[in-house]
């Protein structure tokens, strides 16, 4: 064998190997790899549910490579893609394959169907598997799916407040003051909503997510627009203007003036969580987890102010009403009632009266969104992503039927006090013993949601 013969051996057995090492086991020569792009956000439940499978099919098939690309950590290529495929809609899951693309996530098989609001695909889990299949020229391998244990319920969790019933017994010699029985209930309503959060860390991401979805959203709405109206500072004032106006000696009066007032807090409230909702929805598309995050750290702290309250009644830092800004609001309040006494001769006093109630509510619901906004923010949050679900991305006319819902309800305990003064037609005032339970009833509801919104965030996208 001559050297240039042996030369050319060599040189075949360097090409061999280079070949062997350059296409990975099960890749042939002349095959191209598939490249699959899967957009996904981490508070996302659906694209946490999905993220599986598509690990699966990225490791057990050489011949494709998915990409996973978490929306909020690179913005910029997920708004490449949307502006390729004309995607309007900013909603995830996203999964991209070939010419296709599918929004959202069913664990379920279904026919393929296309969703027009979403420019995309229903992201059925046989259709995404069968749309890979076809791109890539055969069967997807995957992984055989592990067997996962069984929920048990943590009963034990339920122990907790009953134990704590059991304390009264022992405790009762020592619970004979006001003061006394107050720190042993709020410790009993602390320890409800601490067994409640229990039992929702401890319950698999997989059945909280099935309750959340199931739980119907009109349900959600009207459960935290009925508690954000049980609030202490809307109380105060509605009660203060109504006790002035039983010194006019007339129903009618009463239930005009306190009609106006209820009705413009109502277009109040539903103007400013309408803002509210504007500026969350953009926050939530571009820092998602992050937004989420220090909201609901917000919302717990606000919960554990109110909580402070019910022990320690407006000392230090308060949501409430401080004591000049209730003179304030006594001042106007007895400039309508005046007005009212002059009205029986003058039909522009009694104008005037009905334009003063509503400077007075305007005035009223600037200064106590300190006291308001932390349950509409909650409300935001699941109306984001609901709407987002159900009306293809951004909808004003989605945000705005919830919100006038949210804001009808959360006047009815208004309308309430209204109706009670219209009836009995006496003086009232909140005692600081109402105060203080609203405030730990309203501070316990914010702290729960509040965790949940940063340890189970899933837990907000209902219906």
């Amino acid at each position: 064998m001559n050297l240039q013969h042996l030369f050319k051996s060599i040189l075949v057995v360097i090409l061999a190997i280079c070949l062997w090492i350059g296409f990975p086991a099960g890749v042939q020569a002349g095959e191209t790899v598939l490249n699959v792009y899967f957009f996904h956000s981490e508070t996302c439940p659906h694209c946490i549910r999905q993220r599986p499978l598509m690990e699966s099919i990225d490791r057990y098939n050489n011949d494709i490579d998915v990409h996973f690309i978490e929306v909020n950590q690179d913005p910029k290529t997920w708004q490449k893609f949307r502006e390729r495929y004309h995607i309007n809609s900013g909603a995830v899951p996203r999964t991209f394959i070939g010419d296709k693309s599918f929004i959202g996530y069913s664990e379920g098989d279904g026919s393929l169907e296309y969703n027009s609001a979403y420019s995309g695909y229903i992201g059925y889990r046989n259709q995404i598997i069968q749309a890979i299949a076809d791109a890539v020229g055969h069967e997807v391998s995957l992984q055989k799916a592990i067997e996962q244990p069984k929920f048990q319920f943590p009963w034990w969790v339920l122990g907790l407040p009953i134990l704590y019933l059991l304390s009264f017994l022992p405790l009762k010699p020592w619970l004979k003051t006001a003061s006394a029985k107050r720190y042993w209930f709020g410790g009993f309503a602390a320890m409800c909503i601490v067994s409640l959060f229990l039992i929702v860390h401890l319950t698999p991401d997989v059945a909280i997510e099935t309750f959340a979805r199931g739980l119907p959203f009109p349900l959600f709405v009207s459960t935290i627009a009925l508690a954000d109206g049980f609030n202490p500072c809307a109380f105060t004032v509605l009660i203060i203007l109504l006790s002035l106006l039983t010194h006019t000696k007339s129903r009618r009066d009463m239930a005009l003036v306190g009609g106006t007032f209820i009705i413009t807090s109502a277009v109040m409230y539903f103007l400013f969580i309408m803002v509210m909702i504007g500026l969350g929805s953009v926050l939530l598309e571009q820092y998602g987890k992050l937004f989420i995050l220090i909201l609901g750290s917000g919302i717990a702290i606000a919960g554990i102010v109110n909580i402070k309250d019910y022990f320690w009644f407006k000392q230090g830092i308060s949501l409430s009403l401080s004591e000049s800004q209730q003179r304030k609001i006594s001042q106007k309040a007895g400039q309508i009632v005046r007005s009212l006494r002059e009205s029986t001769t003058s039909r522009m006093r009694f104008l005037t009266a009905l334009g003063g109630t509503i400077l007075l509510a305007i005035f009223v619901n600037i200064i106590e969104l300190g006291c308001t906004a932390i349950l509409p923010a909650i409300y935001m949050t699941a109306l984001v992503n609901y709407c987002a679900t159900n009306s293809g991305g951004v909808s004003m006319q989605c945000y705005s039927v919830w919100t006038a819902l949210y804001a009808v309800i959360y006047v009815i305990p208004l309308l309430l006090i209204l109706s009670n003064f219209i009836y009995s037609f006496e003086s009232s005032r909140l005692t600081e013993t109402q105060g203080r339970r609203l405030k730990l009833a309203g501070g316990l509801f914010m702290l729960f949601f509040g965790l949940v919104m940063i340890f189970r965030p899933g837990l907000l996208i209902v219906g």
